[in-house]
């Protein structure tokens, strides 16, 4: 009885945990200089493009993205050993952090941009999922977090190598926005509710086995 009681604690304990898996990108953006173009998060790298390209992507110790000119922004390279990840049964691609707004640099100005954080395709530049950033107000930052399910994918074309990370803001009106905290990883997706419901079940019996012990 007691060997079966553990191997149902096993089980149950197996089954709630949430390993991370690779993680892709990790940084807080500190001890940069303002005219960084490329900023280095382990796997991955973000490169500023548009006119940001100028002068950077960075301000305050935040990943900043300014507006003034169509298409400012930083992605990624594409996203390699995804693939493996999916087979592993990490289908879950996670982006977590936190944006501000702000109408302009000295944010004298209202926001009225256009802007997205996105899991995009950058073979064909659109986009899997997104954050439409809005104005955080008064609120200050806001946190964030993005999910692309890989076992989800398309299969019209080879979409597991042609994914990227994108920030980008469209139009010259006034406006930019700040990241901080990023975290880009796979992650083993939440248990499901059929297996919640089975983790229930594992504890009803451990429980009377228990009793029987």
């Amino acid at each position: 009885m007691k060997k079966v009681l553990s191997l149902l604690t096993a089980l149950v304990l197996g089954l709630g945990i949430q390993a991370n898996a690779t993680v892709y990108f990790q940084s807080n953006f500190t001890g940069l200089a303002d005219s960084t173009k490329s900023i280095n998060g382990g796997l991955l790298t973000l490169n500023a493009y548009g006119e940001p390209n100028n002068y950077g992507i960075h301000r305050s110790g935040t990943l900043t993205i300014y507006g003034g000119a169509e298409h400012n922004g930083a992605n990624t390279g594409f996203i390699s050993g995804l693939g493996a990840e999916r087979a592993a049964g990490n289908n879950l691609l996670r982006m977590t952090g936190k944006y501000q707004t702000k109408g302009n640099w000295d944010n004298s100005a209202a926001w009225n941009q256009t802007a997205e954080i996105q899991f995009q395709n950058g073979a064909a530049y659109f986009s899997y999922n997104k954050i439409v950033v809005g104005p955080s107000g008064s609120g200050g930052w806001q946190d964030f977090t993005l999910d692309l399910n890989l076992a989800g994918l398309a299969t019209d074309r080879d979409h597991i190598n042609e994914i990227k990370v994108n920030f980008y803001i469209n139009g010259s009106a006034p406006g930019e926005f700040q990241v901080d905290d990023l975290l880009v990883q796979t992650v083993v997706p939440e248990p499901s509710s059929a297996a919640l419901v089975g983790l229930g079940m594992a504890g009803l019996l451990a429980l009377r086995l228990r009793r029987k012990v």
